[in-house]
């Protein structure tokens, strides 16, 4: 007999639900188990446990200035990786830890230590109970917790730094004894005044070894864990006395010592033998920073350490680090950022300015300055390898010039209008350095003289796509941000042709790029060689890093085109060492918007150097003249190459088989014509190298010979007609405070025909 018909329905109904009802469930828990994956997987870095037991600082090592050049070896010590920590870190083993000072720690931060499994789940309930009551006294860490904590260096209030420090407590109870995880805990807690551990604790207020403290003296070294600041027994007595009476009461109460020694304890006046503090510890050098930080970042990317162990194992893992300085020229650049009368003082005060050397034949960073003045401080800030500043006009050799020439766009002699190419805000777009415009130029005036409507209009020809990625990926100038969905990024003519980046780039990354116009290979920029373990072991290596970016022939056009920078541009003015020296010299300048930052990029056959300066804060340097720059560039790196034995000494730079010189008319980008050279109807013609197959072919037809020939004057011709004041034309001058006239300059052999062809015109009238 069937149920009835109502029946089957209400059992259908409760089928349905029971069915949606698992379903979520089910989907509620595989959504949880997704998101608590990451956490649940969490394991300990062993490497964390190693390094938190060692004290040995690292030590930075160079190679012998005369035995550079050959590798063979000649390493020696020139500094060590020691943070100033203040204490001196002295770890001590379980055995010599007393008890009463193990008890003290467990008795008031896990009194179930050593019966949970790495996380107290009744205090952590209570913690979680208390955070919802906006309760802080109630703290839920155990001591494995805290381990974690100290040794990752974890510390921001979030939930999942909390499900990530639960996860890695219980992972490190499977892998350590409790003995070895208190151990751990009590030489890496911190224990103001510069104390890290106990033994430190120890030495610091009593002047004892750890195993000769009393229970009073345990008990006032435990009350500094809460809060180091506030329970200090030097800064803070009261605070400490109140605090070690409770934790006495709590020893007595959990049976680690009687009532009568609480009492003993609590009577004991605390005497403090108070060690007097270290000497400060020397601040590292600019250069030991840098390698320091690329070491702690290859050992994260390369190797998978985490930070905090990655810094434990530079700071105490007795690493031998071969480093890629050269002492000599450290010095020499240390010594000259030092002194402040090397650097102009603006409006605003005197601005900040680094300098980094490398050897780009192979890539090594030989000298390096991050800031202006004395260093002081390790680990400071360095406008060399940490600050991102727009790299102005010196992008536009990388980004324009370099892909242009390589894709046979452009050559020496190509004509481009400097002109105006729109407008921007009411105003002509983009505008030059000076304020003129100069008509049509070859891409070797444009250059020289950074004219930034050219760099704007072989963009635009080039693509701002195939730039973008030419600069980012053959250049190496991986600071350019790529398109994404915020908006802001570098693939614009404003960050490509005029340097006028979103973020900036480092002076590092900059300089290093510049590697590939020697030959056409960029090379990576390294601090350092090897990384050695205590035991010899190598950890991280740096081989060779080349890549072929260019042929050696646009290379070299490329190169070129910036000597000319130096012999007739934008740089010529500042340079006066380099030039007494007899050596070819190419370089590029580089001012950003607003005049708030100011670059130079140098190079010589054998060495490459780039300069900064700049505000903290960028604001426009007011009051200071010039590119100082290049100035800076000019007087060091000339110091650097009569010392600087690492290559052979070469007085020009190389040009290949495929490069050839010629001589061309700059209106017509031609070879000349026998009238492009004329005195009064020619204009004088312009040096420019090309490659082979892609210089100029055709003669100048711009020039032709005039219908009348005008016969220069006889003095001794008593009919000869006297020049007139106007037909004298003023000498040129350095001073680029007079007016110009951009046609005149342009056109200069018109304008001086029409001037003296008007004049004598109007006399025999």
């Amino acid at each position: 007999m069937k149920p009835p018909k109502n029946r089957r329905k209400k059992r259908r109904a409760r089928l349905i639900l029971g069915l949606t009802l698992a379903a979520l469930v089910i989907t509620g828990a595989g959504i949880g188990a997704a998101r608590m994956y990451p956490f649940a997987t969490a394991k300990m870095d062993m490497t964390l446990l190693e390094a938190s037991r060692a004290c040995e600082p690292s030590v930075l090592l160079a190679y012998d200035p005369a035995k550079r050049g050959e590798r063979s070896g000649e390493l020696h010590p020139v500094e060590c990786a020691v943070p100033p920590t203040g204490r001196p870190r002295m770890y001590v083993s379980y055995g010599e830890i007393p008890d009463d000072l193990r008890n003290a720690f467990i008795a008031i931060e896990d009194k179930r230590f050593y019966r949970h499994a790495g996380v107290d789940w009744i205090r952590t309930a209570k913690a979680g109970l208390g955070y919802l009551l906006d309760d802080p006294t109630c703290g839920g860490s155990t001591i494995t917790q805290q381990l974690v904590k100290n040794l990752t260096g974890r510390a921001e209030q979030t939930a999942e730094r909390k499900l990530t420090e639960i996860f890695t407590a219980l992972d490190l109870e499977k892998q350590m004894d409790k003995d070895r995880i208190l151990e751990a805990y009590l030489n890496v807690i911190n224990l103001s005044e510069g104390c890290f551990g106990v033994g430190a604790a120890a030495d610091t207020y009593f002047q004892k070894k750890v195993g000769e403290l009393t229970l009073t003296e345990c008990a006032a070294i435990a009350a500094i864990t809460n809060n180091p600041a506030r329970y200090d027994p030097i800064t803070h007595p009261e605070a400490n006395r109140s605090r070690r009476e409770l934790i006495l009461r709590v020893m007595a109460e959990q049976g680690y010592i009687t009532e009568a020694e609480r009492a003993e304890a609590v009577n004991t006046p605390l005497t403090l033998q108070v060690k007097p503090k270290p000497e400060p510890v020397a601040a590292t050098s600019w250069y030991a920073d840098m390698v320091i930080s690329d070491v702690i970042r290859d050992l994260t990317e390369r190797l998978g350490y985490t930070y905090s162990a990655a810094s434990l194992l530079v700071y105490r893992g007795g690493l031998r680090i071969e480093t890629a300085m050269d002492e000599t020229l450290q010095g020499t650049v240390e010594a000259y950022y030092a002194d402040l009368n090397h650097f102009p003082e603006g409006d605003s005060g005197r601005p900040q300015s680094s300098f980094i050397l490398i050897d780009p034949r192979n890539g090594d960073i030989l000298a390096v300055a991050g800031a202006v003045g004395k260093k002081t401080a390790s680990r400071l800030q360095s406008y060399a390898t940490d600050t991102r500043r727009p790299a102005g006009s010196c992008i536009k050799p990388l980004s324009v010039y370099a892909p242009a020439l390589e894709k046979g766009l452009i050559t020496w002699a190509s004509l481009y209008e400097d002109e105006p190419v729109g407008e921007m805000q009411g105003r002509l777009w983009p505008a030059n350095a000076d304020g003129l415009y100069r008509g049509r130029v070859t891409v070797g005036r444009a250059v020289a003289q950074s004219l930034n409507p050219v760099a704007v209009r072989i963009l635009e020809e080039l693509g701002v796509e195939a730039s973008f990625s030419f600069a980012r990926r053959e250049m190496g100038l991986y600071s350019l941000i790529p398109p994404d969905e915020s908006g802001l990024h570098d693939c614009t003519v404003s960050s490509l042709a005029l340097g006028q980046q979103s973020v900036g780039i480092t002076s590092r990354e900059l300089t290093a790029a510049y590697t590939a116009l020697y030959g056409g290979i960029r090379r990576e920029a390294v601090s350092y060689h090897r990384v050695l373990d205590r035991e010899g072991h190598v950890l991280l290596e740096n081989t060779q890093t080349e890549r072929r970016v260019l042929s050696a022939e646009t290379a070299a056009v490329l190169t070129r085109l910036l000597v000319a920078v130096n012999e007739e541009g934008t740089a010529a003015k500042y340079l006066q060492k380099m030039p007494a020296l007899g050596m070819e010299t190419g370089g590029k300048t580089g001012t950003t918007q607003g005049g708030c930052d100011r670059r130079y990029i140098g190079m010589t056959p054998r060495l490459l150097a780039g300069v900064w300066m700049g505000y903290d804060y960028p604001a426009e340097l007011k009051g200071v003249s010039g590119n100082p720059c290049v100035t800076v560039w000019d007087e060091l790196t000339a110091a650097c190459e009569q010392i600087y034995v690492g290559a052979p000494s070469r007085g020009r730079f190389p040009l290949p088989d495929g490069v050839f010189e010629a001589e061309i008319c700059p209106l017509s980008g031609n070879l000349p014509c026998p009238y492009c050279t004329d005195p009064l109807y020619g204009c004088p013609t312009e040096r420019g190298w090309f490659v082979r197959g892609a210089g100029p072919l055709g003669v100048c037809t711009l020039h032709r010979e005039p219908p009348i020939r005008i016969v220069p004057e006889d003095p001794a011709d008593p009919d000869r007609i006297p020049l007139l004041p106007e037909d004298i034309l003023p000498e040129e001058t350095s001073d680029d405070t007079r007016t110009r006239d951009p046609e005149r300059e342009a056109f200069p052999w018109f304008s001086r025909w029409f001037s003296r062809f008007s004049h004598r015109g109007r006399r025999e009238s």
